[in-house]
């Protein structure tokens, strides 16, 4: 191969690489952007959904069953959310729950 087709096809993997370099550099914003997107989503369709704090009556760190009866529609999707399947959920399980009834709230 002659040294300019190898200058040529080096500096194409090298634009290759950068443009590469330059989509994997905006992810994590655009990962970002998407969650939050995802929160205010969740907070217009479930507007009267309390908090995890005000769930949480025993300030155990966790909403169990009894708790999450408070909100009829976590009740509904509390098995889904509850991946550790102890019977509560923590404030990733509740944040879960929150986009599973918000995507069910969508669908109809």
């Amino acid at each position: 191969m002659n040294s300019r087709l190898r200058h040529e096809r080096t500096n194409f993997l090298l634009f290759l690489g950068a443009v590469y370099m330059a989509l994997i550099c905006g992810l994590p914003i655009v990962t970002v952007k998407l969650s939050l997107q995802r929160a205010h989503l969740a907070q217009a369709l479930v507007p009267h959904a309390p908090t995890f704090e005000r769930l949480d009556r025993n300030r155990d760190g966790y909403v169990d069953r009894a708790e999450a009866l408070a909100l009829p529609e976590l009740d509904r999707v509390f098995n889904e959310a509850d991946r550790r399947s102890d019977g509560r959920l923590d404030k990733v399980e509740f944040a879960r729950a929150l986009a599973l009834i918000s995507d069910r709230m969508a669908q109809r």
